[in-house]
C-alpha cells in the first residue's frame, strides 16, 4: 500500500543517517567507535572476504550461465565484498551477463575515508575499480542510490538506513529478487539490531529459490534465527583465527505474496525479447539504453524520426530539483531522481552548473528556509539579497535559494548521449502514433514489426495509443522565447540559471553558433491532441514571459533588451499527471481492473483477490511534465528492473506512487456512497 506519511525533517537532512565515527590505528584498519569493532580484519581482510563471502556463497561458479545475478549484502562497510565481487565478476569469462549488488549501510564512510580505506588493495587490476567506486559514492542522503559500472552490466544500488528500514521497501519480483546473501554487519555482540528475527524474515522474503548467504557470525542465535525462516545452515572453517563461520541455502517455497496484487509485478520477459518503444524523447532514449543493457533488444520508433524532438527538443532547459517540505513521496522521489540525473550526466552535457531561485516575496523567503534542508548539505543554500547580488549579480531583495548542482542542459544532446549508452546502436526508425496491435498468439504488431513488448513513451499521445487504461493523462502547451544576447563585456547579466516563476538560461551558443539564451515558460491546457495549433508561436506568451522577467528580475529583463532582442521560441506538448507523479509501469484494461477489485473498498487481505491482469508486454514511461530530464534515467532503470524482474532502484512506496494502475485503485478503494458525493 502506497503511503503518504511523512518522514521526519532529520531524516531528509541526512541527519538520520548515524554518523561512522572512525577511528584510524596505527595499522591502517578502520574502527567503529559507535560499535567498537573493525571494519575488516587485522590479518588479511581481503583474503577473509574471499573466504567468508565468495567462498561462502559459491562464487563464480553459480553465476555461471545466468542471464542476471543478483547480490545483497548488510553492512557495505568499506566496500571490499563489492570489490572483490565486481573484480571476480569480470574476471570470469562465463560470468552472468549482468551482476546486480545490493548493500544496505546504515553509517556510510564519507568519500575520503573511503577512498582511504582502499589504499590496500588486493590486486593491482582492482585500482580502477576502486578508483571508479569512490568517485561515483552517493551524498549522505537516506534512501536508494544506483550507480552504473561496467557499461551499466554491473548496477550498485546502495541503501543508505538501517537495515530493518530498508530491506522491507525492497520489491520482490515473481520468482523472488537475491541469489547470494553477504551478512556482514558488525559482530552480533555489539550490533544486535541486525541480527534480528525481523531482519532475517527480510532475508527470506527477498531470497530466490537455492539462495544462499554467507558470514562471518557463528552465534547459535544467528544460525537458529536463518534455519526458522527457511535456511538449510551448515558451519564452514573461519579465518585465521576464527574457529567457524556460517553459510547455507534457502530451501523454502516462495508461496507468501509480498505486494498487492493491484500493484503486483508483472512476469517478466525473457532475455532477448524485442521492445517496441514509441517515442524518442527523454524517456523513450533513456529507456532504450537501459534494456539493451538488461538483455533485450529495444526498437525505437519516433514520427520525426530521429531523437530529441517535441518536448524534448528546447536548445536548452533546466536541471532543476522539485522541492516540497513535507517529506512524502513527491519530495522523496524527485530528490531521488535528481541526485541520480545529476550524478549520471557527464560534464559535457551541461551548459552551466547552478541555478538560482529567486525569492519573491517574503513567504517564500521563509519557505526556501526548509526547503533547502530536505536536499543534502551543500546541495541546497539559502541566499540572503548581498549574497546573491555578489554570486549572481542579481537584485533579490528577500534572497533566495542556490543550488550549485543543479544548472542547465542541452535536452537533444542528453537524449543523443543517453542512446550511447547502449550496448549495441539503436537506430531511431520513423513510424507514426498508431496503436499497437496485439497478435493473437502473443507479442505485438508495432510498425510493421513482431515484438515481444511494447512501452509507451509518446508524452500526451501515449493515452491514445492505449484508451483501455483510461489514464488522465493531459497535454499542456509550453512556449520559450529565445533572445540574442551577444556578451558585450558589462557582466550584467549572470552566468548562472534563474528561476523566478519563469525560467531565464545561462547564455550558450546555439547550433546557428549565435550567443543566445531561453527565456521560458508558459503552461496551458491543450484539450484537443488532433489540434495541431499548438505548433505555432504566440506573441501573447512571449510577452507573458518577458512580463514575468521584467516584474521580478528587472535588470536582466534590462540586459536582454539591450541585445538585438528576441529571435524566435519554440512551443511543445508536456504530458502532465493531476498528482504531479509521472508513470512508470504495466498497462491494463480499466474495465477488468474494476471487475477484479470491485469490492477494493471493503479492505479485505490481500489473498482475497486474484492478481492483476496486466495487458502481458505492454508498459508505459509517461507523464514526466517539464522534469523528464530529471526523472527519465531513474524511472527508465525502474521499468527496465521491472520487465526483466531484476532489483528496482525506487522503494516499494515510490513504485507504486508512479504505478499506472494508482488511480483506479485509489477510485475503488472509496467507498460507493463516498464515491457518488465525490463525483
Amino acid at each position: 500500500m502506497m503511503s503518504d506519511t511523512p518522514i521526519s525533517d532529520d531524516a531528509l537532512t541526512g541527519e538520520g543517517l548515524g554518523l561512522p565515527g572512525i577511528e584510524w590505528g596505527e595499522d591502517g584498519v578502520p574502527r567503529s567507535q559507535r560499535f567498537d569493532d573493525v571494519y575488516f580484519s587485522l590479518h588479511d581482510g581481503w583474503a577473509e572476504s574471499r573466504h567468508v563471502f565468495l567462498d561462502g556463497c559459491a562464487l563464480p561458479a553459480r553465476w555461471r550461465g545466468c542471464e542476471r545475478f543478483v547480490v545483497a549484502e548488510a553492512g557495505f562497510g568499506t566496500g571490499r565484498n563489492f570489490l572483490l565481487t565486481w573484480l571476480s565478476w569480470r574476471s570470469d569469462p562465463q560470468r552472468s551477463a549482468t551482476l546486480d549488488f545490493i548493500s544496505v549501510e546504515g553509517f556510510p564512510l564519507t568519500q575520503q575515508d573511503l577512498q582511504r580505506a582502499l589504499v590496500d588493495l588486493p590486486d593491482p587490476a582492482m585500482a580502477p575499480l576502486a578508483a571508479e567506486l569512490v568517485a561515483a559514492w552517493p551524498v549522505r542522503q537516506p534512501g536508494f542510490h544506483l550507480r552504473l559500472f561496467d557499461g551499466g552490466r554491473v548496477r550498485l544500488l546502495l541503501l543508505f538506513g538501517t537495515v530493518a528500514e530498508v530491506l522491507p521497501q525492497l520489491a520482490v519480483p515473481p520468482g523472488g529478487l537475491v541469489d547470494s546473501w553477504y551478512l556482514d554487519g558488525f559482530a552480533p555482540a555489539k550490533n544486535p539490531d541486525m541480527w534480528s528475527d525481523d531482519v532475517f524474515a527480510q532475508v527470506a522474503r527477498l531470497s530466490r529459490p537455492d539462495a544462499r548467504f554467507a558470514t562471518y557470525a557463528a552465534a547459535g542465535f544467528v544460525r537458529r534465527g536463518l534455519e526458522q525462516v527457511g535456511f538449510a545452515v551448515e558451519r564452514r572453517a573461519g579465518f585465521a583465527h576464527k574457529r567457524e563461520c556460517l553459510a547455507g541455502r534457502f530451501v523454502a517455497k516462495l508461496t507468501e505474496q509480498h505486494t498487492a496484487p493491484w500493484f503486483a509485478p508483472p512476469a517478466p520477459l525473457v532475455a532477448g525479447a524485442r521492445v517496441a518503444i514509441v517515442g524518442a524523447g527523454v524517456a523513450g532514449c533513456a529507456l532504450a539504453a537501459a534494456l539493451s543493457r538488461r538483455g533485450l533488444v529495444p526498437l525505437l520508433f519516433d514520427r520525426h524520426g530521429q531523437a530529441g524532438t517535441e518536448g524534448s527538443g528546447n536548445p536548452c532547459g533546466l536541471l532543476k530539483p522539485r522541492l516540497t517540505v513535507d517529506g512524502g513521496v513527491h519530495g522523496r522521489f524527485y530528490s531521488q531522481a535528481t541526485l541520480y540525473a545529476m550524478a549520471l550526466l557527464p560534464q559535457t552535457l551541461w551548459v552551466g552548473k547552478g541555478i538560482f531561485h529567486l525569492a519573491r516575496d517574503a513567504e517564500e523567503a521563509a519557505l526556501v528556509q526548509r526547503l533547502a534542508r530536505t536536499l543534502p548539505p551543500g546541495h541546497a543554500v539559502p541566499m540572503d539579497a548581498g549574497q546573491a547580488q555578489q554570486l549572481c549579480g542579481v537584485e533579490a531583495p528577500f534572497g533566495g535559494l542556490w543550488f550549485p548542482h543543479a544548472g542547465a542542459i542541452r535536452p537533444p544532446e542528453v537524449c543523443r548521449w543517453l542512446l550511447e549508452q547502449a550496448e549495441q546502436p539503436i537506430p531511431v526508425r520513423t513510424a507514426t502514433a498508431e496503436p499497437p496491435q496485439p497478435l493473437p498468439d502473443g507479442g505485438w504488431l508495432m510498425a510493421g514489426e513482431q515484438v515481444e513488448a511494447v512501452v509507451l513513451a509518446a508524452g500526451p499521445f501515449s493515452r491514445l495509443l492505449w484508451p483501455d487504461a483510461e489514464l488522465p493523462i493531459h497535454a499542456n502547451r509550453g512556449q520559450i522565447s529565445l533572445w540574442s544576447e551577444p556578451d558585450n563585456g558589462t557582466g550584467s547579466s549572470p552566468s548562472a540559471a534563474l528561476s523566478f516563476g519563469g525560467y531565464l538560461s545561462p547564455r550558450f551558443t546555439d547550433q546557428q553558433e549565435r550567443a543566445v539564451r531561453v527565456l521560458g515558460a508558459t503552461y496551458r491546457r491543450w484539450p484537443d491532441l488532433a489540434d495541431e495549433g499548438w505548433r505555432g508561436l504566440d506573441d501573447t506568451d512571449h510577452q507573458a514571459v518577458t512580463d514575468l522577467l521584467e516584474n521580478h528580475l528587472p535588470a536582466q529583463a534590462a540586459a536582454l533588451a539591450s541585445g538585438d532582442g528576441r529571435i524566435g521560441g519554440r512551443a511543445a506538448l508536456r504530458a502532465t499527471i493531476a498528482d504531479h507523479m509521472p508513470l512508470a509501469g504495466p498497462l491494463f484494461s480499466a474495465t477488468d481492473f474494476r471487475a477484479d477489485f470491485a469490492d477494493l473498498h471493503h479492505g479485505r487481505r490481500w489473498s482475497a483477490y486474484p492478481q492483476a491482469r496486466w495487458t502481458a508486454g505492454l508498459y508505459i514511461l509517461g507523464g514526466l511534465g517539464s522534469r523528464g530530464f530529471q526523472t527519465a534515467p531513474l524511472l527508465a532503470e525502474h521499468l527496465a528492473a521491472v520487465m526483466v524482474g531484476a532489483p528496482s532502484p525506487l522503494p516499494q512506496d515510490l513504485s507504486e506512487a508512479v504505478h499506472p494502475a494508482r488511480f483506479l485503485v485509489r477510485s475503488l478503494r472509496k467507498p460507493p456512497a463516498r464515491k457518488r458525493r465525490s463525483e
